[in-house]
């Protein structure tokens, strides 16, 4: 019985310890108990229930704990453990250090963007507080963790000496159907952009005939799934754009990169102005500051205080917290932004005519061109354009074709 409760004892402290290694200390005892006979069998094995069941115990406890410094009064309070403190508590700082989050500001934003939408909490920390958060794509590694892919080194981000990097995302909450223009917004992104990143964010695959066409002619589109946020700080949502508005900016605010709608048709590189904080357009002053294409670095202070806008959502107005927060902003101080409203929004919603109507004018110095679709005959298919002589004919060919004139060749 000495030799067998000894033998416990050295399996159980040599295996138990670093690693709760109770098979190996069962493997011993199998060995021992087929030495010495059946015998001795019930008296082994209660040996080692009672020598093992206190290291479970103390480990099921210490894991528990919520810092090192309580794991390591825990400890000291047993005798039993105090041989081994040392080694213990250098395993649980080990440990500790590997879960910690290192401290930077795509951590710290993650926390600023919880208080108006608490369905961040549902989001994976480690992907934004890691040591290689900083350098990565973090919707990049977002995606890879829904899927369950490891990500590798496919998420670091290129260093090309810009402030906004070329990342584009379009949010799209609840059940969408794709149209036409949509496909050819996103082909504008694709081959325009050329971009490092191409996201779909939302809760649900849109669906319909010219989304599988963007999956399949769009090399590198992604879609990552983001939960439906329920309320803005507190409040019910009255509208479901203002849900895509709020995100659109925890994107921005996190990864840096290039908001679109799915009515913006990008023409001309965005190269030139990938230098600034922020790049925006006013719509005009009565509507507010457009928010259908949005340029900013990662990290915008403008995105930042925007933001903080929404733990006062009013929603009871449509505008308030998208277009008139920005646009007031700008007002109190207009060197905060730079503005490119022509180049992102003429033609305006009330100008559509020189849009859907006629056909001369001079869309080629635009950087992008809203699509005003709402009761406009916005062309459905590739063979309206062989013959469509408008302005939005010309773009639509020019972005699928490279030539917008007539006849298509």
């Amino acid at each position: 019985m000495p030799e067998l409760c000894g033998g416990v004892i050295v399996a159980s402290l040599s295996w138990s310890l670093p690693r709760l290694g109770v098979a190996r200390g069962l493997f011993y005892l199998y060995r021992m108990i087929f030495k010495r006979g059946n015998r001795r069998l019930w008296n082994g094995l209660l040996c080692y229930i009672i020598l093992t069941l206190p290291f479970v115990v103390i480990f099921l406890s210490m894991y528990n704990s919520e810092t090192v410094h309580e794991q390591t009064k825990f400890l000291q309070s047993n005798a039993f453990f105090k041989n081994g403190q040392k080694m213990v508590e250098a395993l649980i700082q080990r440990e500790a250090l590997s879960k910690a989050p290192v401290s930077h500001e795509t951590c710290n934003d993650l926390e600023l963007i919880k208080i108006p939408d608490a369905t961040v909490d549902s989001m994976n920390r480690t992907l934004f507080c890691d040591d290689v958060a900083e350098d990565s794509d973090v919707v990049c590694r977002l995606f890879f963790n829904k899927i369950g892919l490891e990500e590798g080194k496919s998420c670091l981000r290129p260093k090309d000496g810009y402030l906004v990097p070329k990342i584009v995302y379009y949010v799209i909450f609840g059940p969408y159907t794709f149209q036409f223009w949509h496909y050819v917004s996103m082909m504008s992104a694709k081959r325009i952009i050329k971009p490092w990143g191409l996201y779909v964010v939302g809760d649900a695959h849109p669906v319909g005939y010219w989304w599988k066409r963007a999956m399949k002619d769009i090399r590198g589109l992604r879609f990552v799934y983001r939960e439906l946020p329920p309320t803005i700080a507190n409040k019910k949502v009255t509208w479901n754009h203002h849900l895509s508005d709020l995100v659109r900016l925890q994107m921005l605010m996190l990864n840096g990169g290039i908001y679109l709608d799915l009515d913006m048709i990008v023409i001309n590189s965005l190269d030139p102005i990938r230098n600034h904080d922020i790049t925006m357009g006013l719509i005009e002053n009565g509507t507010g500051m457009g928010n259908a294409i949005i340029l900013a670095q990662r990290h915008s202070p403008f995105v930042k205080e925007w933001y903080d806008a929404y733990a006062k959502y009013d929603n009871k107005q449509f505008y308030k917290n998208s277009l008139h927060v920005p646009r007031d902003m700008w007002h109190k101080n207009p060197s905060r932004i730079h503005m490119e409203s022509d180049k992102f929004y003429r033609p305006n919603w009330f100008e559509a005519d020189l849009l859907f109507k006629k056909n001369d004018y001079p869309w080629q110095n635009n950087y992008a061109v809203h699509i005003w679709t709402n009761g406009n005959p916005v062309p459905k298919g590739f063979e309206e354009l062989k013959t469509l002589n408008t302005t939005i004919g010309q773009i639509f060919r020019y972005v699928l074709y490279g030539d917008p004139s007539l006849p298509v060749k």
